[in-house]
């Protein structure tokens, strides 16, 4: 009876559940972690943020803010073009800066989700690093590379930005000639070089496209020249790129008129180099205080044709 009792004693031991301590290989929930053993479990997201700050200690920074613009790089394709995403890295010193880390893939398939992950900044290394070096701002970039055929061909009709602090959605307009990036937010990714009527959208004009902008930098601020460019437009056979379309204002208060070089004459004059080009003269009306008083003269002011997108 006696080795009956023990027996079973032993068989509760081994059947008791193991203490928390010996399951190191699960992580326990961040909520119910105590890394000091005092009984005070510490918050999730106070384990979060001791998480990045172990990132940062190594040079890691996670972007709250990132820029985006639409870019062409003379090694790309006429249909190809780049989204092209930075982070201004505002502390200047010897440091240098790896490229920005990000994944992306095609989903659904209307869908291409961007995720920024991290950058590093580097410190330099040697007992010189510190006097012989660029101390000027930084900017952290990626570009990821695509083909107006691919977006037409997979259907993709937005683009989903993210990092760890947000997101933001960009609605793709795509045609032959030209695509059009259009932010329904920009709480993290700030759209950069806004254009169109509203200003409100990226606009990228592709190397085939005919369609071309007409602009008058010694115009007034504000001042609407479409009649005076319309009848010039004539001269140099161009059609106008929409009809009725008004011009789209830039950020120093001067338009853009847009048109189709049908002829190609102007398109052949701007490169990659030099992306405008000097084409003419309009003649407008400026007030004039002569002998007789104030009236108004006709001064010439110079026209200048340039790929959408472009402000002088």
């Amino acid at each position: 009876m006696t080795r009956l009792i023990a027996l079973a004693l032993l068989a509760a031991v081994f059947a008791a559940p193991l203490p928390a301590f010996a399951q190191a290989e699960d992580l326990p929930e961040p909520s119910t972690y105590d890394p000091t053993f005092t009984g005070t479990p510490v918050p999730g997201d106070h384990i979060r943020s001791m998480q990045a700050q172990s990132l940062a200690d190594k040079g890691f920074i996670k972007p709250s803010v990132v820029q985006v613009a639409i870019v062409h790089h003379p090694y790309m394709e006429e249909d190809q073009f780049g989204i092209q995403m930075s982070v201004p890295d505002m502390i200047s010193g010897c440091f240098s800066l790896t490229p920005l880390e990000y994944e992306a893939k095609f989903t659904q398939p209307e869908y291409l989700d961007i995720k920024v992950k991290k950058y590093r900044r580097v410190a330099p290394e040697g007992s010189n690093a510190q006097t012989k070096c660029d101390k000027q701002n930084k900017m952290s970039t990626a570009l990821m590379v695509l083909s107006r055929k691919d977006l037409q061909e997979k259907g993709t009709r937005e683009i989903r930005f993210s990092t760890e602090f947000g997101s933001d959605n960009y609605k793709i307009i795509l045609d032959d000639t030209h695509i059009e990036l259009v932010p329904r937010s920009m709480m993290i990714f700030k759209a950069q070089s806004l254009s169109g009527p509203l200003k409100d959208r990226i606009i990228h004009t592709f190397a085939g496209s005919k369609v071309v902008t007409l602009q008058v930098p010694m115009a007034q601020s504000g001042e609407d020249l479409s009649e005076e460019i319309a009848s010039f437009a004539i001269t140099r056979g161009l059609a106008p790129a929409d009809d009725g379309q008004k011009p789209s204002w830039n950020d120093n208060g001067r338009a853009s008129y847009y048109y189709i070089d049908q002829t190609g004459l102007l398109t052949s004059q701007l490169t990659p180099e030099s992306n405008y080009a000097q084409i003419g003269t309009i003649e407008v009306n400026r007030p004039y205080d002569g002998p007789e008083g104030r009236s108004e003269t006709l001064v010439p002011l110079t026209v200048f044709v340039t790929r959408p997108g472009t402000q002088l």
